[in-house]
């Protein structure tokens, strides 16, 4: 009797040893188990897996999730260019061309907005005429050259309220063209960026 069940334990140790591969890992618990447990068992890893790959599509999902934020983000952003113009409003003739605001009607949006960059030019003009007159005044107060600082005094001084009058009248150019005012400062420097393109 002993000697049967000596026999039954190596049969069955053979067979053991032959169901499992020379390269041995891990893997081949889940093999050996589910062969012993049946179809049942084996059919259950199955549905595991299945519940992986929709652990897999959950992965894409939230990816396709992630591209949707980042979508999001940029729409916090406004577009700069769309904001620039709607504070512009009727002020965006200031994107005429050059020979079209050299033509336009003057009570055109075009025609005041040249109007406009006319006015600019004219406070330009008498910014550089004080610069001068005052360089001017400078040189002959240190040589202490008193007729030349009386002249130059004047001149100054004209220039002075040559400015402020060519100031005034480039502000009521620029409330005349535009739509909304008071025009902002910001608002005033894009139509500027504007018309020096030109």
């Amino acid at each position: 009797m002993y000697a049967k069940t000596l026999v039954a334990v190596a049969a069955i140790s053979i067979v053991a040893t032959l169901a499992i591969p020379a390269k041995f890992d891990g893997t081949h618990f889940t093999a050996i188990g589910s062969a012993w447990a049946g179809n049942g068992h084996g059919n259950g890893g199955g549905n595991g897996n299945g519940g992986g790959n929709g652990n897999a599509g959950g992965n894409g999902n939230g990816n396709a999730g992630a591209n949707s934020n980042a979508g999001g983000n940029s729409n916090t952003h406004p577009d700069n260019n769309g904001a620039t113009a709607s504070s512009l409003g009727a002020l965006n003739a200031a994107h005429a061309s050059a020979t079209a605001l050299a033509n336009a009607s003057p009570t055109s949006r075009v025609g005041k907005v040249a109007a406009y960059a006319n006015a600019t030019a004219a406070v330009q003009t008498a910014a550089n005429q004080l610069a001068a007159d005052q360089a001017a005044l400078d040189a002959a107060t240190l040589a202490n050259d008193t007729a030349a600082i009386a002249a130059d005094q004047a001149l100054v001084a004209a220039d002075n309220a040559a400015l402020a009058l060519a100031q005034a009248s480039q502000q009521d150019a620029l409330n005349a063209a535009a739509n909304k005012t008071p025009v902002s400062q910001a608002t005033q420097d894009a139509v500027d960026g504007l018309l020096a393109g030109n």
